[in-house]
C-alpha cells in the first residue's frame, strides 16, 4: 500500500507531524515544503518526478492503495516475472523466482506503459462498452414508447368498438382496459428494472473511464502499469454483466396486441371484449466487441416455420437466350446477380431486375462460383477434371 500522503514521510520518520504538499511516486512518500526542496536538491533524488497532493488524490483509491514497494522484503520492486504475472524485489527473486526463466527488468516493461497497446486497448474497450450499454438502454427505452404507443392505440380501438355495440359491453370493457393496463404496466416495470441494472453497469464504465484518464495525467508509470490489471479485471466484469443483461429475458421486445371477440357482435353471446396478449420479438441491439471487430447480433434462437406453411412464388424469370450453358450462380449484397457460362468460359452480370451488364471473360471454364464480400473477390471452379480454384 502506498504511504501516507498526508503528512511528510521524512518528518514522520522523524517524530514530525507535517502536512505533505507534494508526492514523489519514486520515494513512495509524500514530502512537505521544506523536505521537498532538499530532496529537488540531494543528488540521489534531484531527477524525481513529484506532483502536488491536490493532484494525487484525485487518483482512484485503488491505485493510492497499490504497494509499489516489496511489502514481504520492503525494497524497491526491479524485475517482473512474467510466469507469475507480478513485480519482484531483488530478494523475491532470490528466494522465490530463482528458477523462473521470463523475467524482465520493471523499468523497461513500465517505460510507455500509458501509450501501450494494453492501455489503449483497455480505454477502447471501455468506449465500446459504454456505447453498448447506451445502445440497450436506448432499446429499452424505444420498447417502453412502444408499448404506450400500442396502449393507446389499442385503446382508442377498444372505444371505437365499443361505440358500435349497445350500453351492455360496459362491463367488459372495463375488464379489458384493466387487462390492458396490467400487461403494459407489469412489462414496463421490468423493462424499468432492466434499465436500472443498465445504468448501473453505465455509470460504473463512466467511472473506469474518468479512473483511466486521471491514471493517464497523475499515476506513475509503475502504478499505471499495476493498476492496469486491475481495471482489466473490471472491464472483463463489465463485459460479463453486458453479456448477461443482454441473455435477460426482459430483453425481448415486448408487444402488445388486441383480439376482439368475434361474439362481441353477438351481445347474448358474449361473455369478454376480448384479450390483450404480451408479444415478443427479437432484440435488434447490435454490439461492437473488441475480441471480434466484426460486429455482433444477438439473435435468440427462433422456432422455424413448419414446411407446409412455406408457400414459393415467382419472383422474377430470366432468360439466357445467347448464352452455352449456365452451369452457377450467386447474388450479390447490392441485389445484382452473376451466372456462369461454361461453354463461353464467361461470367454473366445481372442487374437486380434481371436486366444484362456485362461479361467477364475467363481463360478458363466457369462450373459454379461464390462471392467474398470481405475481400470483394470471387471464387470460380472449373468443372469436371480440375482441381484448381480461381480466384478473381
Amino acid at each position: 500500500m502506498a504511504g501516507n500522503w498526508t503528512v511528510c514521510g521524512v518528518c514522520d520518520f522523524r517524530n514530525i507531524n507535517k502536512a505533505s504538499i507534494v508526492w514523489c511516486s519514486e520515494c513512495d512518500e509524500g514530502l512537505c515544503g521544506e523536505c521537498s526542496e532538499q530532496h529537488g536538491a540531494v543528488k540521489s533524488s534531484r531527477n524525481h518526478s513529484v506532483i502536488s497532493i491536490t493532484e494525487y488524490q484525485k487518483l482512484p483509491s485503488n491505485v493510492l492503495e497499490i504497494a509499489q514497494t516489496c511489502q514481504k522484503h520492503k525494497e524497491q520492486y526491479q524485475i517482473f516475472c512474467k510466469k507469475h504475472d507480478c513485480p519482484c524485489c531483488r530478494r523475491c527473486v532470490i528466494e522465490t523466482h530463482n528458477e523462473c526463466k521470463d523475467l524482465t527488468a520493471i523499468d523497461d516493461i513500465v517505460q510507455n506503459v500509458k501509450s501501450s497497446s494494453a492501455f489503449v486497448e483497455v480505454e477502447q474497450t471501455l468506449v465500446q462498452m459504454l456505447e453498448n450499454v447506451r445502445r440497450i438502454r436506448n432499446d429499452r427505452t424505444e420498447n417502453l414508447k412502444c408499448l404506450l404507443d400500442e396502449r393507446v392505440k389499442i385503446e382508442r380501438d377498444i372505444k371505437q368498438t365499443r361505440k358500435m355495440i349497445n350500453d351492455h359491453l360496459d362491463k367488459i370493457q372495463d375488464k379489458i382496459i384493466k387487462e390492458l393496463y396490467a400487461n403494459e404496466e407489469n412489462e414496463s416495470k421490468r423493462i424499468k428494472l432492466l434499465l436500472c441494472e443498465i445504468e448501473g453497469i453505465e455509470k460504473g464504465i463512466s467511472d473506469l473511464q474518468g479512473n483511466q484518464n486521471n491514471i493517464r495525467q497523475h499515476a506513475s508509470e509503475l502504478q499505471t502499469f499495476l493498476a492496469l490489471k486491475h481495471i482489466e479485471k473490471e472491464v472483463s466484469d463489465k463485459a460479463e454483466c453486458i453479456q448477461s443483461v443482454l441473455k435477460n429475458e426482459n430483453m425481448k421486445i415486448k408487444t402488445l396486441a388486441l383480439e376482439v371477440n368475434k361474439d362481441v357482435q353477438n351481445i347474448c353471446r358474449a361473455d369478454c371484449f376480448g384479450s390483450v396478449s404480451v408479444g415478443s420479438k427479437s432484440c435488434k441491439v447490435v454490439i461492437d466487441s473488441n475480441k471480434n471487430k466484426e460486429a455482433q447480433m444477438m439473435i435468440p434462437s427462433l422456432i422455424s416455420k413448419c414446411i407446409d406453411d412455406i408457400k414459393l412464388s415467382n419472383k422474377m424469370q430470366i432468360d439466357f437466350q445467347s448464352t452455352g450453358d449456365v452451369r452457377g450462380c450467386a447474388i450479390l449484397p447490392n441485389g445484382k446477380m452473376m451466372f456462369c457460362d461454361y461453354q463461353n468460359r464467361q461470367l454473366i452480370v445481372l442487374k437486380s431486375n434481371g436486366m444484362h451488364e456485362f461479361e467477364i471473360r475467363l481463360d478458363t471454364l466457369a462450373f459454379d462460383l461464390t462471392y467474398f464480400e470481405r475481400e470483394s473477390s470471387i471464387a470460380v471452379t472449373s468443372g469436371f477434371g480440375s482441381n484448381v480454384i480461381h480466384i478473381y
